[in-house]
């Protein structure tokens, strides 16, 4: 798998299966690109199964050098491929009405910043189960949104500055020509800050007890 980025692009190349002929494989990439900002005219309405548009993708492909890989040449040799926008929304200010309350996407829509619209979903479920079997349902779910809610919103917020990848932008930033040595431009602790402090964020990190939260990737 690789993951390449600078600040207004990146890029994710994974293997799926065997390929139509030998010396080949079925391949998944994605290419996130920076569209908009807080300032600027919002994109289209989201849309889930849009064809994507080779003249939209291929300026934000270009940023991104690979000396073992061709990403335009990828990217043309796809026959279809599709567009799905990244969005969020600001935290809510309440999720539970009486015995309804709201979960994952429902409750807290965020940017998948190391796979979290989904490892959220699964720490509020679990969380949302502990309390209905030790309270009252109503008791339940206010003890839920009371613990869940401060939580994602905090990782709403961090998600739009971006996950565990914000080490490459920070290396994009300071050596815009590149490196030789990674050493020169980022030293260990500042990664392990970024990336631990991220962990911790979002509850994949291991508790005093020694339980971690569920993995995700």
């Amino acid at each position: 798998m690789v993951i390449a980025a600078d600040a207004m692009a990146k890029l994710t190349v994974y293997p799926i299966a065997e390929g139509g002929s030998a010396g080949t494989r079925l391949t998944n990439w994605i290419v996130n690109g920076k569209v908009a900002d807080d300032t600027a005219q919002p994109p289209r309405r989201e849309d889930w199964s849009r064809p994507g548009v080779l003249k939209d993708v291929l300026p934000f492909a270009r940023r991104l050098h690979l000396p073992f890989l061709d990403v335009e040449a990828l990217i043309r040799a796809t026959s279809q491929f599709f567009e799905y926008p990244e969005c969020d929304r600001d935290p809510l200010p309440w999720w539970t009405q009486g015995r309804v309350t709201l979960l994952g996407d429902a409750a807290h829509p965020m940017y998948p910043s190391g796979s979290n619209g989904s490892a959220q979903a699964i720490l509020d479920a679990r969380c949302l189960a502990g309390r209905l079997s030790e309270l009252a349902p109503e008791a339940a779910l206010s003890a839920y949104e009371a613990e869940r809610l401060p939580k994602t919103s905090e990782i709403v917020r961090s998600n739009r500055r971006g996950g565990p990848e914000r080490v490459l932008d920070l290396v994009a930033e300071r050596a815009p020509e590149g490196f030789v040595r990674l050493e020169d431009v980022v030293n260990p602790g500042e990664l392990a800050d970024i990336i631990g402090g991220y962990s911790r964020l979002v509850g994949l990190a291991e508790t005093a007890g020694g339980s971690a939260g569920p993995m995700s990737g």
